[in-house]
């Protein structure tokens, strides 16, 4: 039942129908988080382009194996000379005696031919196997973007995602706060004609309320703009989600899944992190362009064959068909070719530079959202017991206050301090969960998330 439901909700985002065009209150759809993950790799436009780059270069490294290969081209040819090619021999010594030539005609002035031609490079100084090295290491640059971008998008995700459950979850904090102030202005009003309290009080209390109804209607709208952008992260490009409302029913979590050392995450995140893997890429590409250079320094060597299968007036002295083997040699050309070598040197260090560069950004960023991870953790768990004590707090001040021994004052603010350290408690969750996923991604794996859901103690309010 759960798949059909899954199933279901994604083809509806898939083809943008919505059930409200025929009624103008908007539809309420539950949606958990493995859901708004397929909706997002089945419509992100993105991830479309990214899979069309792999096919591009997939294809270019098809190509560049056929430089391998012999190249055969039809051909059809139309010459006209200014006249027919003639002997022009008046006579021949022949045996002591003197014997005319007729002027014959070789070859008519009109000639027209048709047939193939195969070339077939057989040494290049290594200019072909450069070009497939560099065919290859492109191919593998676009599967690491796609890979760089899926762990990119997850990151927004669950940033999108959690974060409108973190708005609704503050809304619902939002409106206790806003019950409990009602609540407390109602008891005011009714001691203030009772005499049993000044006006003051009673006006503090309505201020204190005036103040939760704000920040509720505030809570109200920052749930409609992460629904916006929930929407604008899952929907297909052609859906109108305008009278569409989500329910995320994947909730905050903290995980209890052990994660792995300092240590382990830093060599995870320089062998799989595809950002960091690119430098690999570019490597490649800068040996690719260094090999391509020194080829020049070496002459290229090929095999050529003709095969004229048609003809009109060709002269019969002139063979139909022919092979050979034709070399070329570059011996001066303005030191271009030595300033493109020392070049292709400097890139290549270049990228060594990068690659270290890259390696220490990598761990430092590894570090920082670990150590940041583990912060929010303690937050969490610190904020538990401050909402313990927030809760007694107000109890008693509630109380005191009916009784005639308290103030207004300390019951607003028991109240603000209640709904502040819940806020903080779902803060500290949402960021404990933002964390770990990009710490995942730091590692190349991103989807690791899922794994780390289902060990997950989540945090409903």
């Amino acid at each position: 039942m759960k798949y059909f439901f899954r199933i279901f909700v994604i083809i509806f985002f898939i083809t943008g129908i919505t059930f409200a065009e025929e009624n103008s209150k908007a539809e309420t759809y539950d949606i958990d988080f493995p859901t708004a993950y397929e909706l997002m790799f089945n419509n992100n436009s993105h991830i479309k382009a990214l899979l069309e780059n792999i096919n591009v270069h997939r294809y270019k490294k098809n190509s560049a194996i056929g430089e391998f290969l012999p190249k055969i081209y039809m051909n059809a040819s139309f010459v006209h000379f200014n006249n027919d090619i003639n002997t022009e021999i008046p006579y021949l010594p022949l045996g002591g005696q003197i014997v005319p030539i007729p002027n014959l005609t070789i070859q008519d002035k009109n000639v027209g031919t048709f047939g193939f031609t195969a070339l077939w490079n057989v040494f290049t100084g290594g200019k072909i196997i450069a070009y497939n090295s560099a065919a290859r290491a492109n191919l593998l640059g676009a599967d690491l973007k796609y890979k760089s971008m899926s762990n990119q998008l997850t990151v927004k995700l669950v940033k999108a995602y959690f974060g409108l459950s973190l708005a609704k979850d503050t809304e619902k904090v939002r409106k206790s706060v806003l019950d409990s102030a009602q609540k407390h202005l109602d008891d005011a009003e009714k001691m203030e004609k009772e005499g049993l309290i000044p006006k003051s009080e009673r006006l503090h209390a309505e201020v204190a309320y005036r103040q939760a109804l704000k920040e509720y209607n505030s809570a109200q709208k920052d749930v409609l703009i992460a629904e916006e952008g929930l929407k604008n992260l899952i929907k297909d490009e052609n859906a109108d989600l305008t009278n569409v409302s989500i329910n995320p029913t994947s909730f905050l979590f903290v995980s209890s899944k052990e994660l792995a050392s300092l240590e382990t995450l830093k060599e995870d995140a320089v062998k799989n992190n595809p950002d960091f893997k690119q430098t690999a890429v570019q490597k490649k590409l800068a040996d690719a362009n260094y090999l391509a250079n020194v080829a020049n320094y070496s002459p290229s060597i090929s095999v050529v064959a003709y095969d004229i299968v048609g003809q009109g007036n060709l002269a019969k002295q002139i063979p139909r068909e022919g092979i050979g083997v034709m070399g070329n040699f570059t011996l001066f050309n303005g030191f271009s070719r030595y300033n493109d070598l020392k070049a292709a040197k400097s890139l290549k260090k270049q990228v060594q530079h990068a690659t270290n560069a890259s390696k220490n950004d990598i761990e430092y960023l590894v570090a920082k959202n670990y150590n940041e991870l583990f912060k929010y953790k303690e937050q969490y768990e610190s904020s538990e017991k401050s909402i313990e004590k927030a809760q007694e707090s107000l109890r008693c001040a509630m109380l005191a206050f009916k009784e005639g021994y308290g103030t207004s004052l300390s019951v607003t603010d028991a109240q603000t301090m209640l709904g502040v350290i819940k806020i903080q408690k779902l803060k500290a969750v949402y960021d404990y969960d933002v964390k770990l996923v990009e710490l995942l991604a730091n590692t190349g794996n991103s989807e690791a998330i899922f794994d780390y859901l289902k060990d997950a103690d989540e945090i409903k309010f």
